[in-house]
């Protein structure tokens, strides 16, 4: 009795010493690699995920919130968020005893020439039964907890995935409802300036009439009406392709895509950008869905290394049933009928190593380029705000300074006027004047556009507000 207590005692300290040479060979926590990331400086951070508010445009807010509801883009990754957490749930379930409920009747024959003798009207017999089997890994190694942990992170990584294509959808409607805002403003610019044109060629018609004008100038005046007029169909096509585009984004039905007209703000003029405060700190950064996600992403890969590496060790599963049986409904739930059995069961791969092998290099690869991409996505996120930044400045300038012209064309426009109606320069003056004005108001709303393109890409790359 003695020997066999000793024996137990060997077998377990074995087993003891066995787990803890595994566990100190398993990979540690997962990591972010070090990036030298460049100095900046800090600002009051601002939560403020729904940025497009800042704009103060219920229109476009109206747009943004249905299409983050009805696009199909976004319907198919919600649909792969719920798909990784049934999976996460499904993981989480290897982690307790699973419980299988069991319910049989059956009647069998055996054989009159059988090796044992069976005596005459015996050969026909019942069994019923019901009973509870129990079955449990125990997770010595840390391979279910692996496995359990890269479900969380595919799961995040999902989720966070979800939430940059919210993002980078927000800002393409943004981006399209100012550009639809603006080809309304050209096109209310070119119909005025077509009324202007037409009221200038209507006055050079009557002073021919009058004699105090001459062919060449009716002439002119007709080619700057017709001039300005080419320009509406195009202008036209192009408001319809930029409401049809709305519409796609926002997951409108085929027939509101052909029919139904992009509601718009009723100002005058273009929304105005936010202003952008001076040192935004880099911890904005970190709000970024795409960062978020090579984060999950490269957890994921090495929790995935450690799940492979637990192979090479046995695998112990405890099982046990209790239930009832007997040749007798009647007797199926009496206490002599009661049975009873546990059972352990050590697996250690043998001849499958080179499998486990190959699925351990699988899963470090997967972690050096889940790695790789992590510095990537963290890289680009600096580019994109430092050009983001940069184009928006260049974009407020530009637009300052096409201000400043269209004050100065205005003026000179007014000047020629006056001056041709006193009879002292030639309406060629006038037509220039006119010509420079409306083409510099075009470039006024095409640089008022483009700054507020730049806001938004600027919102996009910071992950928000500031």
């Amino acid at each position: 009795m003695m020997l066999d207590y000793n024996k137990a005692r060997f077998k377990l300290a074995s087993l003891a010493l066995l787990t803890l040479a595994a566990c100190s060979t398993l990979p540690p926590e997962a990591s972010k690699p070090a990036l030298e990331l460049p100095t900046v400086t800090t600002a009051k951070s601002e939560d403020l995920n729904q940025w497009w508010q800042r704009y103060q445009d219920p229109a476009l807010n109206a747009l943004i919130e249905q299409s983050l509801q009805y696009n199909a883009d976004i319907k198919a990754a919600v649909a792969r968020v719920d798909e990784a957490a049934a999976l996460l749930s499904s993981a989480r379930s290897n982690l307790t005893p699973t419980a299988d409920l069991s319910i049989s009747a059956n009647r069998s024959q055996a054989s009159e020439k059988g090796a044992v003798a069976r005596p005459v009207g015996t050969y026909l017999s019942n069994t019923f039964s019901t009973g509870v089997n129990l079955s449990y890994e125990v997770d010595l190694w840390g391979r279910v907890r692996a496995n359990n942990s890269a479900a969380l992170g595919q799961l995040i990584s999902n989720r966070e995935a979800l939430n940059a294509l919210r993002s980078s959808l927000a800002a393409q409607v943004a981006r399209a409802y100012f550009s639809l805002l603006a080809t309304d403003r050209k096109l209310a610019l070119t119909q005025q300036t077509l009324r202007t044109r037409e009221e200038a060629l209507a006055l050079t018609q009557k002073r021919l009439d009058g004699g105090t004008a001459n062919s060449l100038q009716l002439q002119q005046a007709q080619s700057e009406r017709d001039a300005v007029a080419a320009n509406l169909p195009n202008l036209i096509a192009a408001q319809a392709q930029s409401e049809r585009a709305l519409q796609v984004l926002a997951g409108a039905s085929p027939r509101a895509i052909i029919e139904a007209p992009v509601k718009r703000s009723q100002a005058s003029s273009l929304p105005d950008a936010p202003a952008v405060p001076a040192g935004l700190s880099s911890d904005l950064l970190t709000r970024r869905p795409d960062i978020r996600q090579a984060e999950a992403d490269l957890a994921t890969a090495q929790a995935k290394v450690s799940e492979a590496r637990a192979r090479y060790y046995p695998q112990l599963v405890l099982t046990g049933n209790v239930g009832q049986e007997s040749a007798k409904l009647s007797d199926l739930f009496s206490g002599p009928a009661l049975i009873w059995a546990v059972g352990a069961a050590l697996t250690q791969p043998i001849f499958g190593l080179r499998d486990i092998d190959a699925q351990v290099d699988a899963a470090k690869a997967r972690g050096v380029q889940s790695e790789a991409n992590y510095v990537k996505t963290v890289q680009t996120a600096f580019k994109e705000v430092y050009d983001a930044l940069g184009t928006m400045r260049a974009a407020s300038d530009t637009l300052v300074l096409q201000q400043q012209r269209s004050k100065a064309l205005s003026e000179s426009l007014r000047i020629a006027q006056r001056r041709y109606d006193a009879g002292v320069s030639q309406y060629l003056d006038v037509l220039d004047a006119q010509r420079s004005l409306y083409a510099v108001d075009s470039d006024r709303i095409d640089a008022q556009a483009n700054r507020l393109n730049a806001s938004v890409d600027l919102f996009r790359a910071l992950g928000g507000g500031w």
